[in-house]
């Protein structure tokens, strides 16, 4: 015959043993997430800092040409003005000043695109948010 009292102990001592087990579940599922979390995050930080490095590199190589444009076109005017002044020409030298201003009220940054598409900083969203407990 069994005893209440040892029944009752019997189901205390199991319920005991399964919120243990459901404890110890809930703990490594979130330690795993956590650091899954935190690579994901690293992961996320190393590929920004990337883009940005590629960016400015891209952004200096654009500078570049297009500032040696620039120059390039100033050259070319300098040469058409001396020619006209040396020919008396007033339109060629008009002509080539026009140019030259053009050039110069002419924003160096024009025609330069973000050619990528920028990363959202919705990305570092933390996981939890996609994970159903």
């Amino acid at each position: 015959m069994s005893n209440p009292i040892t029944n009752l102990v019997t189901m205390d001592v199991a319920n005991m043993v399964s919120n243990a087990i459901d404890s110890f579940t809930s703990y490594y599922k979130a330690k795993e997430v956590e650091k899954t979390e935190r690579e994901r995050i690293i992961a996320c930080l190393n590929a920004i800092t990337k883009k940005m490095e590629t960016d400015r590199s891209n952004f200096e190589t654009f500078l570049k040409t297009s500032f040696a444009e620039r120059e390039r076109l100033y050259k070319s005017m300098d040469a058409v003005i001396q020619k006209g002044l040396e020919t008396n020409d007033l339109e060629t030298v008009k002509f080539a000043s026009q140019v030259m201003l053009n050039v110069y009220n002419k924003n160096p940054l024009d025609g330069f695109k973000d050619v990528s598409q920028g990363i959202q900083m919705d990305v570092l969203k933390p996981i939890r948010t996609f994970i159903e407990d």
